[in-house]
């Protein structure tokens, strides 16, 4: 299996953002967006990355042997969390484009194959896709960390994306093995 490259982060969000068809997404920072607008009737999902964190479980991995025969330090492997926050013209239709955007996510909490980016159908198996449950302060701390105030959110997480090394060893496999057994006097 191949593995991703510099582009994984960017690839995992496409992903989500094609999944989101029928809604307007925005990826900007919930602090760059404006709660109004001169149209009555918009609407819109802002899906905003805000971390990014190795993943715990894929530590300490083995080297990847590459087809030319090269040992491979193993790939990066990531956990992105994003923040999922509705913008309407009023809050019931806010709440309805909410709704709409985890009622997708929850249809879709296993990616695979054709609901992949193709580079990143080429690095991961499956991308899974998790409603994290943040406690009210936690989510207060990231609006305040934006300078901006509180809205409506949730956040998801998606695993696992891989960033592959360019750290390769030239030493190859050992081919042979002796064992050489003596009587302990």
């Amino acid at each position: 299996m191949a593995l991703g490259d510099a582009n994984a982060i960017a690839d995992v969000t496409q992903t989500l953002v094609n999944l989101l068809t029928g809604l307007d997404v925005t990826l900007d920072s919930p602090a760059a967006l404006q709660a109004g607008a001169a149209d009555a009737t918009w609407a819109k999902i802002n899906l905003y990355l805000y971390q990014v964190l190795e993943n715990p479980h894929s530590k300490n991995q083995p080297w990847v042997t590459r087809d030319d025969g090269k040992a491979e330090y193993p790939p990066l492997a990531l956990n992105l969390y994003y923040l999922l926050t509705p913008y309407a013209s009023d809050t019931p239709s806010a709440h309805t484009v909410l709704s709409h955007a985890m009622q997708t996510f929850y249809d879709h909490s296993i990616l695979a194959d054709a609901a992949l980016v193709e580079p990143l159908r080429l690095s991961v198996d499956h991308l899974s896709l998790t409603l994290v449950p943040l406690k009210l302060e936690d989510l207060t701390r990231i609006w305040n960390a934006l300078q901006t105030p509180y809205r409506l959110s949730v956040a998801y997480e998606a695993r696992i994306a891989l960033i592959r090394s360019q750290q390769a060893d030239e030493a190859g496999r050992v081919l042979t093995r002796t064992n050489e057994y003596a009587q302990i006097a």
